[in-house]
């Protein structure tokens, strides 16, 4: 039995870990993208495209090398402050620079440590990755 996208997203809300992460082949990534921006603008929810963040900030473009996951959850909590949903779009190229470990430890934050008990986690948070 089909759910909707929104259906998905309220039942997301009564859990304690509220994150996703959903892929493609990048074939489909602009189509992923056009649906995450029409998401976002029916739930009320904030889009970044954290490609475009990086290239608007020459000093964020200037560290992608020194850009740790620690350093990425920390932008995803501020990014989320007084929002119930953020889409992170193409986060792929930043994935690309850490080591396998450091994207495990990524994956395993999205997984089970993005903490709706935590103050700084209440909002939604979906990521798209190009597979």
């Amino acid at each position: 039995m089909p759910i909707s996208v929104f259906d998905a997203l309220s039942h997301l809300e009564l859990e304690r870990y509220r994150a996703v992460v959903l892929h493609t082949v990048p074939e489909k990534s602009p189509s992923m993208s056009l649906f995450f921006q029409k998401l976002c603008k029916q739930a009320n929810g904030k889009y970044l495209d954290l490609l475009e963040f990086f290239i608007q900030s020459p000093a964020l473009s200037e560290s992608i090398d020194r850009f740790s996951p620690e350093k990425f959850r920390g932008l995803l909590i501020e990014q989320s402050q007084g929002q119930s949903l953020l889409v992170v779009d193409r986060a792929d190229f930043l994935l690309d620079t850490w080591r396998k470990s450091e994207r495990q430890d990524f994956y395993r934050f999205v997984n089970n440590q993005w903490d709706s008990y935590k103050d700084g986690m209440k909002a939604k948070l979906i990521v798209g990755l190009q597979t």
